[in-house]
């Protein structure tokens, strides 16, 4: 997970690059792709259609938040629209068992040719795509970035404000030995309720490297607490 930090002051980029278009780990499609940064600009929400069809009817969810642990983000701080596309963390990732068995590459391909679709409309439009902003999370301002590792896969794709989903959790690790599994909702962490990614990031913020905590999950509706000792980061 990124921690964006405070913002720097400085020139907007849009003389130079009209907008950005971001694949960010696309193997492994299941259901749909997430389409993130949709509230960067106004043309984004009506284009999206016509690229799916382009794709062979490509199922595609959107998110509006444009502050995302992606490459996009540095772009857009710095006035520039985008469109991202991502098809969700994974138990396996960064690890040796993300290997290429485990890849869907038709879907990959679909994925291509709707951003190849998007590229292609950037360059032929006449007028740059309007960009805009949005206030930057609250709780991702400051702070010297975190160092407690809790081995938790967020589910980018979640949308809503009533915990943090998780994709999986990576084995072995503090919140494995603890009984955290992938699909389970996080919705409290240290005693601090979590309604979403930016309040379990300031969360794990504070917590203390070798000091159990409380995590509470919901699993299957059922409010489940556990306790998780957090590690240094490598």
């Amino acid at each position: 997970m990124q921690d964006f930090g405070d913002v720097p002051e400085s020139e907007p980029l849009t003389e130079e690059i009209a907008a950005y278009v971001n694949l960010d780990m696309i193997g492994r499609m299941r259901e749909a792709v997430v389409i993130g940064g949709v509230g960067s600009s106004s043309i984004w929400a009506d284009l999206l259609p016509e690229w799916q069809k382009v794709a062979g009817g490509l199922k595609v969810t959107t998110q509006d938040d444009s502050f995302l642990p992606t490459d996009a983000t540095s772009f857009f701080v710095r006035g520039v629209p985008f469109v991202n596309a991502f098809t969700g963390a994974h138990e396996e990732y960064h690890s040796p068992r993300d290997t290429p068995d485990t890849l869907n590459y038709s879907g990959a391909a679909r994925i291509a040719r709707f951003m190849a679709e998007a590229t292609i409309h950037l360059a032929e439009r006449e007028e740059a795509p309007d960009y805009i902003p949005q206030a930057q999370p609250a709780h991702q301002t400051g702070g010297a970035g975190m160092r407690a590792y809790l081995g938790t896969i967020p589910d980018y794709s979640q949308d809503g404000g009533n915990g943090l989903k998780l994709a999986g959790v990576a084995e072995g690790g503090p919140a494995d030995q603890a009984g955290v599994k992938g699909g389970d909702l996080v919705v409290e962490l240290g005693g601090a309720t979590i309604e979403n990614i930016y309040d379990y990031t300031y969360a794990i913020e504070a917590l203390k490297i070798g000091e159990p905590v409380s995590i509470v999950v919901l699993r299957g509706g059922k409010r489940i607490e556990l306790e998780v000792t957090p590690r240094a980061r490598e």
